[in-house]
């Protein structure tokens, strides 16, 4: 039994090889210069510009280093940390394979009140203690098979992904006076979920749902993991993710664990605290005193949002829809509730829109050209009365756009290469920079907003929290706000006398106010659960707001006239209960103040010099596009900068009983992409061998056909270029890609083969020119709502003795929507012509399904296809399945070809015909066995009117992409 079990976790690992172990994040500008400093502890890899700043985030990681893993009780060997800093991403990341954590360094409008490289020096070291501690328990024998995927298998089968993300949501808040688990908007998801709609099941609540908004793996693994450790101490976690390390061949080796130390698998963990917050929360909001809130939005469909509200002179309210069932897109609401779509985006950056009477603006995402960490931030400003759009493109990413009373001026929140911070502003008609201030401390700022022409109020982050200051960016001023710590103060809105902000002071999202002059505050509404971005009616005498709740944010109006304002003395601050036990588990907070760069030395990083980095292996190959798993052996390599990666190995070819030698090997890091693959192996096949037995006369009486092996060796190489070009502008996804192909083969006769099998070399180019435009796609949708794909190629062969003749071919996807919301309705339409030499390609277009390939000097190809959501069962079966959604669709398939007919190898007329198939696909979107990655099951039924048979076939698939 063991024996079989090791061997289903190899083949297992081959597989996970061929999926993950060149999982990389994007590319940088190929004219970036690196520099690094080598500690005992941390390789950090950076643009050399960014030296400086690269001295002070290793003080934070070596400072980090002494504390963030005292509760798993280990202590990691060094890493490597690559910073992308022309990124206008803000993430971070810790990869296994190759071992490595990547930085996106500018900051967003959403972190917390810490530094945003503190913040992630906390928490992604955290993830290096995590996997590190399963690798130094992983059996050898694993290590020396797999190399570095082999953890990263184990850590994928085996620990949760709510614990991963988790304890690392844990540590940053432990380990400092911040952190998510002391932000409400990160706690009320699942408070508002469990008080108006109960405990979901395990299942629900890990894998998703189409039907129900569920809070994501970060909110639970902090409710989770914070929940047991605060039951059963600190060292709870330290115990299974030092086990199931050793224990490769277990099912479920946490479950076990667990149950050993707590008498519960992780199901019972989730009902027992589930249990115990859904009483807790219940009580807490019966004793709720609900505020005079008038629901302004209708009741959508699911799960909905309405956000970044602002009054239009006319009384009625703009705001920012989006949803399961929207892609985000502004809307004007009147005082009946009733909506009308006045324009759809591309991708706005996290709390960056803002508004001037009949002015909006946004700050959008605009990818680079060619490289995934680089690009910009578009600033759309879209006037409602003449429909008029215009665009600013700022030098560097920027956030956060407030427009000035007189429209002429436009501030932004800009970070540079460096993590220096900027109150910019442009003018809002010919986007020319007027002034750009940094404030004296490089304080990140949030929410400015105009208080008059001159000045604007803003958050400020500092080392003891978020601050309202005065800024005067023309004369290059600032005065700090005299207030008392309101914890996380976002979406200010000002009249020049009052301010107006949401505060977390209370322990929920709330709406506040400050009287500008005589700096008194006041809480002027309450939160069920959380309320967000205010619209302040002139005056002050309305104010809309978004109002949470399981379905998401309803819109809702108060009238501050209507009750008493609460002064800020007489309101307790909020307490974060999980958060301070938490703190008190860990040797304390970490000090990031008087950071010692002096012993920190930089040198080059020659990127020619760091081209290859093998970090794992497998006792199999495995291909990645056919999904083929051979017996052979295989070595990974990917450098650290995610620009090269290579496979070398040996595979075993069961059918022809041959082997063959491989290298593949690409480079990302030059403005094309290039692939080179080599090979040389050996082949084999069969031929009848005809012995005819005549009689006397001469007359053939018998005829005996056998079967011949015979072998020969074939060599070859393939080159590819190929220049992706990223497009994307607004709701479309856009890429035109020019793609060249040089194939070369070698044949060469061993004693076996026939005379008359292909000898000497072939030479082929293929070119190709692709192109695509699909509009994004909201939660629930099955495909684009709109969009299309091109395609062309030719194939030929211009040189050498043996000829392919030629292939020219066309394609076209289209998308529309269908009849219904979610319904879709795709086409494809391909063409192709086939010019014969001594060899042929294959087809470059579709078949009609069901339908074996055929030989063809000219093929058209089409097919219909209409698909919709059946419903959204959210049910489990056991632990073996969990179904969030079923689906089908109906198709038909045609193509019409010709074919050339011969007779004793001589031309005899052209023969066409036409060939079609119909049928239905019912596919359910599932999850087995509790694995993270989404599995799409099914089965296709095919009907061929021309000879009238039915054709079955299982569809499964498993989305790896979601890691």
């Amino acid at each position: 039994m063991k024996r079989s079990a090791l061997l289903i976790f190899l083949l297992m690992s081959c597989v996970w090889a061929g999926k993950s172990q060149y999982f990389s994040t994007g590319e940088d500008p190929a004219s970036l210069k690196w520099k690094q400093i080598v500690t005992p502890d941390f390789q950090l890899i950076f643009p050399e510009d960014f030296e400086e700043k690269a001295k002070v985030v290793a003080g934070y990681f070596q400072k980090v280093y002494e504390v963030g893993g005292v509760t798993l009780n280990h202590r990691p060997r060094r890493i490597s940390i690559i910073f992308h800093t022309r990124t206008i991403r803000s993430n971070g990341l810790v990869g296994w394979a190759p071992r490595r954590m990547e930085l996106f360094t500018p900051p967003h409008q959403e972190i917390y009140a810490q530094d945003w490289l503190q913040q992630l020096a906390l928490h992604e070291f955290r993830h290096v203690v995590q996997v590190d501690k399963i690798h130094s328990q992983v059996p050898k024998i694993v290590k020396a098979l797999l190399g570095e995927q082999g953890v990263a298998l184990i850590t994928g089968l085996y620990l949760p992904f709510w614990f991963i993300e988790g304890d690392a949501v844990i540590a940053e808040t432990a380990l400092s006076r911040s952190g998510r688990g002391r932000l409400p908007s990160f706690l009320m998801e699942h408070q508002a979920q469990v008080v108006e709609k109960g405990v979901f099941s395990f299942d629900k609540a890990f894998n998703g749902s189409y039907r129900d908004y569920i809070p994501d793996h970060y909110k639970l693994g902090y409710y989770l993991v914070g929940g047991s450790r605060a039951k059963y101490g600190s060292d709870l976690w330290n115990y299974p993710i030092g086990q199931l390390a050793g224990k490769p061949l277990s099912v479920t080796p946490v479950n076990k664990m667990l149950k050993k130390r707590t008498g519960k698998n992780q199901e019972q963990i989730y009902s027992m605290i589930f249990d115990s917050l859904k009483t807790e929360w219940l009580e807490a909001d019966r004793r709720f005193f609900p505020e005079n809130l008038n629901a302004l939005s209708g009741k959508g469909r699911g799960y909905t949002q309405y956000r970044h509200n602002h009054f239009l002179p006319s009384g009625e309210v703009i705001s920012l829809k989006s949803g399961y069932d929207h892609v985000p897109r502004f809307v004007r609401i009147d005082d009946k509730g009733h909506e009308e779509t006045v324009y759809v985006p591309g991708q706005i950056f996290e709390e960056s829109v803002g508004y001037q009477n009949n002015l909006v603006v946004w700050s959008e995402y605009l990818p680079d050209l060619r490289w995934s960490h680089s690009g910009k931030s578009w600033l759309r400003l879209y006037n409602l009365k003449n429909q008029k759009l215009l665009t600013i493109t700022p030098e560097y990413k920027c956030f956060a756009p407030s427009i000035s009373p007189d429209e002429h001026n436009l501030a932004v929140v800009e970070t540079d290469f460096d993590n220096h911070y900027y109150l910019t502003v442009y003018d809002a008609r010919s986007g020319e920079l007027k002034v750009r201030y940094q404030t004296p401390g490089n304080h990140y700022l949030f929410s400015p907003v105009w208080k008059n022409k001159e000045e604007l109020v803003a958050v400020l982050l500092t080392d003891s929290g978020k601050r309202l200051a005065l800024l005067q960016p023309f004369r290059k001023q600032m005065e700090w706000i005299d207030h008392p710590d309101m914890g996380e103060i976002r979406q200010l809105k000002t009249d020049g006398y009052k301010l107006w902000f949401i505060s977390s002071y209370s322990g929920k999202n709330e709406l506040w106010s400050m009287d500008l002059g005589t700096k008194e505050i006041f809480r002027e509404a309450r939160a069920r659960f959380g309320l967000d971005y205010p619209a302040v009616a002139p005056g002050g005498q309305k104010v809309v707001l978004s109002d949470y709740s399981s379905e998401g944010y309803r819109l809702v109006v108060s009238e501050p006239g209507t009750r008493t304002a609460e002064p800020l003395s007489s309101i307790s601050a909020g307490e974060y209960r999980l958060a301070g036990i938490l703190a008190n588990q860990e040797p304390g907070i970490v000090d990031f103040t008087n950071v010692d760069t002096s012993s920190y030395k930089t040198k080059s990083y020659k990127k020619g010099l760091h081209l290859f980095n093998v970090h794992s292996w497998a006792p199999a190959s495995f291909n990645t596009n056919s999904y083929e798993l051979s017996p052979g052996i295989s070595l990974a390599s990917q450098n650290k900068l995610g620009t090269a990666e290579a496979t070398i190995g040996y595979k075993w070819n069961m059918a022809e009983q041959a082997g063959r030698y491989y290298l593949n090997f690409e480079y990302r890091g030059f403005y094309p992409l290039i692939s080179v693959e080599a090979y040389s192996e050996g082949r084999g096949s069969e031929f009848g061998q005809i012995t005819e037995y005549k009689d006397g006369p001469g007359s053939v009486v018998r005829r005996d056909t056998v079967m011949k092996r015979f072998t020969w060796g074939e060599s070859g190489f393939d080159f590819n270029v190929r220049m992706p070009f990223n497009l994307t502008r607004g709701r479309y996804f856009r890429l035109i890609q020019p793609e060249l192909r040089y194939s070369f083969t070698a044949y060469n006769h061993r004693e076996s083969t026939p005379e008359g099998f292909i000898s000497g070399n072939l030479n082929s180019l293929a070119w190709r020119l692709y192109f695509h435009q699909l509009s994004r796609e909201a939660y629930r949708d099955l495909q684009p709502r709109l969009g299309w794909i091109a395609e062309a190629g030719y194939h030929h062969t211009p040189f050498g003795s043996n000829q392919m003749g030629t292939l020219k071919s066309l394609q076209f996807y289209g998308y529309l929507p269908g009849l219904a919301r979610h319904h879709g309705i795709s086409a494809y339409l391909g063409a192709q012509e086939r010019e014969k030499g001594a060899y042929r390609y294959g087809d470059a277009i579709r078949i009609p399904r069901g339908w074996n390939a055929f030989d063809s000097k000219t093929l058209v190809s089409a097919t219909l296809k209409y698909s919709l959501p059946l419903f959204y069962p959210d049910y489990n079966l056991g632990k073996l399945i969990y179904l969030r959604r079923f689906k089908a669709a109906l198709f038909y398939d045609y193509a019409w070809f010709e074919r050339i007919l011969t007779k004793n190898g001589e031309w005899a007329g052209i023969r066409s015909q036409n060939i079609s198939s119909i049928g239905t696909e019912l596919t359910a979107d599932s999850n087995l066995l509790r694995f993270y990655a989404p599995v799409q099951l099914g089965a296709r039924m095919v009907y061929m009117p021309g000879p009238r048979k039915v054709f079955a076939e299982i569809l499964f698939s498993v989305d790896f992409t979601s890691f």
